[in-house]
């Protein structure tokens, strides 16, 4: 087989490109601490890194769902707390009421005005709000679950979140099933003991019976929201674990390992200079050259 010089030389130029494009790959790969600078580098880890991104949006999507779900469930909870409390004081003017008997009427009086008074910061706690919505409303539109006779003007409509895969949680609560029906709700409760203390002082201790069933339906409701908020926590754990773990092998299949790139790329640049140096030397001018 014959050699001429210009297959010599041409040769050489391939060997030489290819020492160089590997060299600038490498120096890429160092440069951006990516093992993958474009999809041909590796088409199997750009697509098992395509998919764990699309993984690690889901689950940033089931986090930020969560987070919203706790927000309500806490906004929940406070106020199922503090409508429990405003409770356990009108049980208190009604059994003042019940030791003052018909006796003392303006005493009564003056317990009656107490309880309107509670009646009143009970709706308002009724009507609480997340990021604008009434927690108690269901689906409604509107910006208040109960109008200002206590009547429930919300739905029946459920409000979810999807917290994680094939995971959907309802969190909110009806405001029915939490206050009562309309026509024998609480409110119509603290306005029946308001109107016993001022006439009827007689009804009381019936009045005591629907005030304490009206305490154990809510406090039962906030049990609920308890449960609901601890099985909300649990999946924001997982998706967080989650988070983690394709992270790990997201970085895996991308990143570099800075020693052995370092390494790499020290003898790629050697070999690249190695074929230079030999590049030079294909075709040197000699004397005979001159004498042709």
């Amino acid at each position: 087989m014959r050699v001429t010089e210009g297959s010599a030389a041409y040769r050489s130029l391939v060997g030489l490109q290819s020492a160089a494009s590997r060299l600038a790959d490498l120096q890429s790969q160092l440069s951006s601490g990516r093992q993958i600078t474009k999809p041909s580098d590796s088409p199997t880890g750009t697509s098992t890194a395509l998919g764990l991104r699309g993984e690690l949006q889901r689950l940033s999507q089931y986090q930020g769902n969560a987070t919203d779900a706790l927000g309500w469930l806490s906004t929940t909870d406070s106020t199922l707390s503090s409508s429990v409390t405003q409770l356990q004081n009108a049980r208190t003017l009604v059994l003042q009421g019940l030791n003052y008997g018909s006796n003392n009427t303006s005493s009564n009086e003056a317990l009656a005005q107490q309880i309107d008074q509670l009646r009143q910061s009970t709706l308002a706690l009724a009507n609480a709000t997340y990021l604008g919505r009434p927690i108690f409303g269901g689906t409604t539109a509107g910006t208040k679950a109960f109008d200002s006779s206590g009547t429930y003007v919300g739905d029946a409509g459920s409000v979810s979140r999807n917290v994680g895969a094939n995971t959907s949680v309802a969190i909110n609560q009806v405001g029915t099933d939490v206050y009562g029906p309309n026509g024998s709700n609480l409110f119509d409760v603290l306005a029946g003991i308001s109107a016993d203390l001022r006439s009827n002082p007689g009804n009381l201790t019936a009045d005591l019976a629907s005030l304490d069933a009206a305490t154990t339906r809510i406090s039962s409701q906030q049990g609920l929201a308890g449960a609901l908020y601890q099985r909300v926590q649990n999946s924001q754990t997982v998706n967080s674990a989650g988070v983690v773990q394709r992270k790990s092998q997201l970085s895996e299949v991308e990143d570099i390992d800075l020693a052995d790139i370092a390494i790499k790329v020290s003898a790629a640049d050697a070999s690249y200079q190695a074929a230079l140096a030999t590049t030079a030397k294909v075709r040197q001018t000699s004397l005979l050259d001159f004498l042709r």
